[in-house]
């Protein structure tokens, strides 16, 4: 058979997803679903007192840009229910996003931290409570629940997730006394997720890449002699075999 027939299975994008073949099983997977989202976007000015590096008497400021813009805190204000379509509401949101200005006093490139804080309004999102409660032994930092994502849990267990993109303009700078003023415009997308369980088609895992070529020092000969210690070519344990699986069970027989 060609190669053209039997493409092989990696992640990436699918030119022609007619030329792969059916998938080979059905997996159950744990994830944060993504009931309905909505995009919005808000702009507000900001004015800073940019600082002096050192003992310089007569400093001259320069705006240079602001970059690093990060959301650092979510608050679900209010969350009303729609009087007429179930499962739907209306959010009020906090969320404030610290970001880095840079700048030179003449002498010394410097940078400043500033936060801009928005305040939004999802008109209607569709956001139902989740049923099923997600409890678990903690061995690590449950991925949907970590705050370096920037959720909000509620006690209903839906999450409500926002991501931005920001961006300063407008920005008047007074040189002398280091004042700037400048706007920040934020696309934000607000999501509603709630853990659920999905029944995926898959093609089994993701296979091992290549292994680098590294020079590695003289130590550890053994353990870098790939002839001796091959790369494992699997990294999970082998999934159950599907009960449904009328061909196996013949097979068997």
């Amino acid at each position: 058979m060609s190669s053209e027939r039997c493409p092989k299975i990696e992640a990436g994008q699918i030119l022609n997803p007619g030329c792969f073949p059916p998938p080979n099983e059905l997996v159950c997977i744990q994830v944060p679903k993504v009931f309905d989202q909505v995009a919005l976007r808000d702009c507000i000015s900001r004015t800073v007192v940019l600082k002096k590096g050192g003992e310089i008497c007569h400093p001259v400021f320069t705006y240079e840009g602001a970059t690093d813009f990060n959301i650092v805190e979510v608050k679900v204000i209010s969350k009303t229910d729609s009087l007429t379509r179930p499962g739907y509401k209306k959010l009020k949101l906090f969320v404030k996003l610290r970001y880095r200005i840079h700048y030179s006093d003449g002498v010394e490139q410097l940078e400043q931290v500033d936060e801009a804080a928005f305040n939004i309004t999802v008109n209607e999102i569709y956001c139902p409570n989740c049923i099923a409660q997600v409890g678990a032994a903690k061995t690590c930092d449950n991925f949907w629940t970590s705050p370096k994502k920037k959720k909000k849990r509620d006690a209903e267990g839906t999450l409500i997730k926002v991501e931005a993109l920001a961006e300063a303009f407008n920005d008047v700078l007074n040189q002398a006394t280091g004042m700037l003023t400048l706007d920040i415009g934020v696309f934000f997308i607000v999501k509603c997720e709630c853990v659920v369980q999905l029944l995926m088609p898959s093609y089994g895992y993701c296979p091992v890449p290549p292994e680098q070529v590294v020079t590695h020092a003289q130590n550890c000969k053994t353990f870098n002699d790939r002839r001796k210690t091959p790369f494992p070519d699997k990294f999970f344990p082998d999934q159950k075999w599907n009960p449904l699986d009328k061909k196996r069970e013949y097979s068997e027989e």
